[in-house]
């Protein structure tokens, strides 16, 4: 069975992918070689760490245990960690299975289930944002992934290639350096994974991710100009995958997946909880609003004061059963998005700081992500829809992994079994 590498390409839509094809001539040519899910439907809630955790477990939020980017602790919303997960992961199965694993940069992977761990670029910023409202502390589980020193074998591959085994030092004093520092940050990333599987002693399983693409379309617009010069430069990254994969004879060796973790919509209003629900506990998710209620009292007055604003409850199976008495889940009509951060409002409505989101009232199609597979355990071929929970089983049937325990079937059949029908 080949090797396995998983690039997670943050919240490209399945829209933006299918009309924008020619910008993305790597994409497209594993496609032309592969198998592709048309519209791989996004977790529920449809946001980012949710979306890291399906891809590495293979079952819903209220299994896994990561339903939103904040999850309730019975205190409070608090970041969500890899800890938090409560099945085994892709990377865990591997290596019990004695397989050979490295994540370099992909979010949600507990450094203990791997061999070689560089930790995302975004961890540090992770534990504490600028942007969070109040100040929220950093949690043992963050500051172990952010603060993982890869080790010697990483640094040697880095040094055969050529490669500088740290990030670049940029001054990140305007937000014009902070985005050069993702950019580079993440292509450096890419880097890593080529050179790792490129490597004599490579990985039997690489996890990677980038996520400049869902940075720029929330600050400057879902396929705006600058949206898809960084899904180019994604794409860009994945050809350079594939030119160490060449230079070292081993393309064929590599089974490859390329997906997003969810997708983005425009967004034409932001709803202000803060305003609207002074006092209440509540924790955005693009177009979901999750409250933990202090009692029935609270949650019929959350319930009436968002009805004024179209805004509706949402069934709460995706959060773990015994915690669906204490939060609840609303979501808003199309377009509409919550924003909580900015604590000098005074209007329950205002213009969108981020233009484009996700985490929209789940079924819509705007979060619908793109999926692409190709190498020797690969049939040609497509589906037009495919559940989330499908990700998982998939990429271990790749690797040769048991699929006991996942709740869902692959997508496609393994190469070998395809031509034998």
């Amino acid at each position: 069975m080949a090797n396995l590498m998983v690039l997670m390409i943050d919240g490209v839509a399945a829209d933006h992918y299918a009309q924008d094809k020619g910008r993305f001539p790597h994409f497209a040519a594993l496609e032309a070689r592969g198998f592709r899910i048309e519209r791989l439907k996004s977790e529920v809630l449809g946001t980012s760490l949710p979306g890291r955790t399906s891809i590495l477990t293979g079952v819903t939020a209220d299994v896994s245990g990561v339903y939103g980017n904040k999850i309730w602790d019975g205190e409070v919303f608090r970041y969500a960690n890899p800890d938090d997960i409560r099945v085994m992961t892709l990377p865990a199965r591997a290596k019990a299975a004695d397989m050979k694993v490295a994540s370099i940069g992909m979010g949600m992977v507990r450094p203990d289930d791997t061999h070689i761990f560089h930790g995302p670029w975004w961890s540090g910023n992770f534990i504490q944002r600028a942007r969070d409202a109040e100040a929220v502390p950093a949690d043992a589980s963050w500051l172990r992934v952010a603060m993982h020193v890869p080790g010697t074998e990483f640094e040697q591959v880095c040094a055969d290639a050529g490669l500088p085994s740290k990030l670049p030092n940029i001054d990140m004093s305007s937000e014009a350096q902070k985005a050069m520092f993702g950019i580079l940050a993440d292509m450096a990333m890419f880097d890593w994974v080529g050179a790792l599987a490129a490597s004599p002693n490579a990985p039997d399983l690489i996890l990677s991710e980038f996520l400049i693409p869902d940075i720029f379309q929330h600050n400057i617009g879902y396929r705006s100009d600058l949206a898809h010069w960084s899904v180019m430069q994604a794409d860009a990254a994945l050809g350079r995958i594939q030119r160490w994969l060449r230079s070292a004879g081993v393309e064929d060796e590599w089974n490859i997946a390329v997906l997003s973790d969810h997708g983005h919509s425009h967004i034409d209003k932001a709803l202000q909880p803060q305003v609207i629900l002074p006092g209440v506990r509540t924790q955005s998710e693009g177009g979901c609003l999750m409250v933990a209620p202090r009692d029935a009292d609270e949650l019929a007055m959350v319930t009436e004061k968002l009805a004024a604003f179209d805004v509706e409850p949402y069934p709460r199976t995706c959060v773990p059963a015994e915690m669906r008495d204490q939060v609840a889940i609303f979501v808003s009509p199309e377009r509409i998005s919550f924003e909580q951060d900015n604590l000098e409002a005074t209007e329950p409505i205002l213009p969108p700081k981020a233009v484009s989101s996700h985490g929209q009232r789940p079924g819509l199609p705007g979060d619908d992500r793109f999926a692409l597979f190709a190498g020797p355990a690969v049939p040609q071929g497509s589906v037009a829809v495919a559940a989330a929970t499908q990700v998982a089983p998939t990429l271990a049937m790749m690797l040769g992994l048991a699929l006991d325990g996942f709740p869902a079937q692959p997508v496609f059949a393994p190469e070998a079994q395809v031509a034998a029908k």
